[in-house]
């Protein structure tokens, strides 16, 4: 049996319940969850391959979800992040404020007049992504874990809103919307994928894109793969609140299980 650890922020509480509804469907994995939500994951030193909190959050963190002090990682077998502000949402947020002449919108009817976005080079834009891929808790985290161990270390991409998003009037990822409408979708998603799996690559991390049967438009997350949702919590199940459109339910967690378990197939026990 293979013992994973599998760190997160939010987007670990699907994953969460999905392993605690059916353990026996992984019956390769003995799991240990450690969540914290915003960047108090980083939140820790590690020496001699044990990771200790030097927060009191991540310390609260470690004893109610771990049920320890400090994690000693090199009881483990392999390691996976989940969410820790990746995903495609980092090129959406980028595309509500610039654009580039690859994207098919601008290929097809070229540049209007008095756009709301600046118009940006591909290197530019790829540049931008790169360097906010790499300062995200996953990319500071997971060369930290690959570094200290020489254990496999997966990335899992948290989910694209909610396919409700196109619904909707506003919200943060509305220029999500605006790129499904416009034929860019496509364009945005295998951009940002290829980026993340580079970038990743370069530290010997895994990158998982989300599991494309959870995908709707290139840019959207199936509703019933995020209808139930609850929130991370050390102890207890809390639904999301009902406007909340950017967090997975259990059959999303198991998809990404799945995922984790055939990229670590071929990892010796």
């Amino acid at each position: 049996m293979m013992r994973l650890c599998l760190f997160g922020t939010s987007h670990l509480a699907a994953l969460r319940m999905a392993y605690r509804a059916e353990p026996d469907r992984w019956p390769e994995f003995e799991i240990t969850f450690v969540g914290a939500t915003g960047a108090k994951l980083l939140d820790h030193v590690i020496n001699d391959g044990v990771m200790t909190p030097t927060s009191p959050d991540l310390q609260r963190s470690f004893q109610l979800m771990a049920g320890v002090e400090a994690l000693d990682l090199r009881q483990f077998d392999a390691f996976a992040l989940s969410g820790c502000q990746i995903g495609p949402h980092m090129i959406g947020h980028v595309y509500g404020q610039a654009r580039w002449l690859g994207l098919p919108s601008l290929q097809r009817a070229g540049i209007p007049p008095n756009p709301h976005w600046s118009l940006m080079s591909e290197t530019a834009i790829d540049a931008v992504l790169q360097h906010r891929i790499m300062h995200s808790i996953a990319g500071v985290l997971s060369p930290q874990l690959s570094g200290a161990l020489e254990k496999p270390v997966l990335v899992a991409s948290s989910p694209r809103p909610d396919e409700t998003l196109m619904t909707l009037q506003k919200h943060k990822l509305i220029a999500q919307k605006r790129a499904v409408r416009q034929g860019d979708a496509a364009h945005l998603s295998d951009r940002y994928d290829g980026l993340a799996r580079d970038c990743f690559g370069r530290t010997d991390v895994g990158y998982l894109p989300q599991p494309p049967h959870t995908i709707k438009d290139h840019m959207l997350t199936r509703s019933v793969y995020m209808e139930g949702a609850v929130k991370l919590t050390p102890r207890g199940v809390f639904a999301q609140p009902d406007h909340d459109i950017m967090h997975g339910n259990a059959a999303y967690g198991a998809a990404v299980l799945d995922q984790i378990t055939v990229a670590l197939s071929d990892v010796e026990e």
